[in-house]
């Protein structure tokens, strides 16, 4: 009985051609998936207002400002206002000298200028404590794992920049700054129950 599959011109079976097809395709297919999971991973963005590019943007500003020199217009030109800084914290005499001495108890000779004047001020003392920062949260890893919610790992990258200004009657009379200029942080949760993970935590919690 003759083969109804007849080689074609280059040699190949006319038969074999859309099986070989499919395979191909189903692999382009799988390949294609696999690649562009990593960009299906959630990520975020928490940024406080401001108006510097990094960490050292943010110093060099604040080191623009000088105690029993500087005013608050001053301080509003170099990017730290209060009225415009989202989460400032305003601090009247009594919570900025425990914020700056570790204990109250010191030599007066010890005691910064600013912190003697404020102290005397009283209630005319103010402090403004701002803190501008940029963090970045993005889940690394394998994308069925992060998935199936077996294993997530978050990397958190960013920066974030403390700064206290004390005002006495629109002058600056002490500051202090603090921060983080590079924040790189890995985070690994492993759920052995992967997806029903959070069922077993549920029903633990429901008896």
């Amino acid at each position: 009985m003759p083969s109804l599959i007849h080689p074609g011109p280059c040699g190949a079976r006319r038969g074999a051609t859309p099986k070989r097809w499919g395979r191909s395709l189903i692999l382009a297919l799988a390949a294609g998936l696999l690649g562009g999971c990593a960009g299906l991973l959630p990520t975020s963005k928490q940024a406080v207002s401001n108006q510097w590019q990094g960490f050292d943007d943010a110093k060099h500003s604040f080191d623009q400002i000088v105690p029993y020199r500087s005013s608050m217009d001053d301080v509003r030109e170099l990017g730290f206002d209060p009225a415009r800084t989202p989460n400032v914290q305003i601090l009247n005499h009594s919570q900025v000298v425990r914020a700056v001495l570790p204990s109250p108890l010191q030599e007066l000779g010890t005691i910064p200028k600013g912190i003697v004047d404020c102290m005397k001020a009283q209630e005319a003392c103010v402090g403004y404590f701002m803190e501008p920062s940029h963090i970045d949260r993005k889940r690394v890893g394998n994308f069925m794992l992060d998935f199936l919610n077996f294993k997530r790992d978050t990397l958190t990258t960013g920066w974030k920049f403390g700064a206290l200004i004390v005002v006495i009657h629109d002058k600056v009379v002490y500051k202090q700054w603090s921060g983080r200029p590079k924040i790189e942080e890995t985070e690994v949760r492993n759920n052995p129950l992967g997806p029903l993970q959070g069922v077993g935590e549920s029903m633990k919690g429901g008896v």
